[in-house]
């Protein structure tokens, strides 16, 4: 009974070591992982400047550095969540003066987020006589011709978080058209008045940041400059924060696993 109870103990201490080490070992990789973003950018249809001034400035945010790869195809046919992190949707190539994009581009951005990428969508031109389809979005959201603003209020909404504190404290954010009358399961993260500045949308294993920011000229990119950073910087720890959770479940089912063998 002694070796019995004794082999039974030092099962229970290699189990709990193996778990143990699974553990730091699967989120050391995780960490290592997230130090780079892979960001594939949608620009250089309407404006020139923004992908430009986008790329060359905000390469660093903390813990994150960030690769970019610049694309004017609407099908999108590279917004693969296996190649990049994070799909930036610039300013008008959705919508400028009518729809512009395509169909095969629209379900590559519901593929690509549902499949764990975050996708963050600049202004995009909702003029009331030609209106701007939302077929790239799961959820019903409906944009408004609305006049420029730089002012925005915060939500009280825990998603919050440190969108507009870190890395830089932003108070102002030049936005155009906004949005409006959104589904529920939009998350307002920042509004004016009864439209929405910024909101958050978790679909499939990854999320949807839809602003109102207008990137259309140099002078309005480099005033949002601040709020970009922070954006790639929340999205960055949002995909990390998601991913995070499959790692654990994981681990719940090795250690259920290895409880069992004998």
């Amino acid at each position: 009974m002694k070796k019995v109870t004794i082999k039974r103990q030092f099962h229970t201490i290699s189990v709990c070591f193996l778990c143990f080490f699974l553990t730091v070992v699967t989120f050391s990789v995780t960490s290592i992982a997230a130090k780079t973003k892979k960001v594939l950018m949608l620009g250089n249809n309407i404006t020139q400047v923004e992908t430009a001034t986008i790329s060359k400035n905000v390469k660093k945010i903390q813990n994150f550095t960030f690769d970019y790869e610049i694309t004017k195809d609407p099908k999108l046919a590279k917004a693969d969540a296996n190649d990049f992190d994070i799909l930036w949707l610039g300013q008008g190539e959705i919508c400028e003066g009518g729809w512009r994009f395509t169909d095969q581009g629209a379900d590559a951005v519901l593929a690509f987020v549902e499949e764990g990428g975050i996708c963050i969508n600049v202004e995009q031109d909702h003029d009331d006589a030609v209106g701007c389809p939302t077929p790239w979005l799961p959820k019903p959201l409906n944009g408004d011709e609305t006049d420029r603003t730089l002012n925005f209020k915060p939500t009280k909404a825990p998603e919050v978080g440190t969108l507009f504190t870190e890395p830089n404290k932003i108070e102002e954010i030049v936005t155009d058209d906004k949005w409006h009358n959104p589904d529920r399961a939009y998350i307002p993260l920042a509004t004016v008045g009864n439209h929405l500045i910024v909101a958050l949308l978790y679909h499939g294993d990854g999320a949807y940041i839809i602003t109102a920011m207008q990137n259309d000229d140099q002078v309005r990119v480099d005033t949002n400059l601040p709020f970009i950073e922070n954006l790639l910087f929340y999205a960055a720890t949002l995909q990390d924060e998601i991913l995070a959770v499959e790692p654990h479940h994981k681990l719940v089912m090795t250690w259920a696993q290895l409880k069992m063998n004998p």
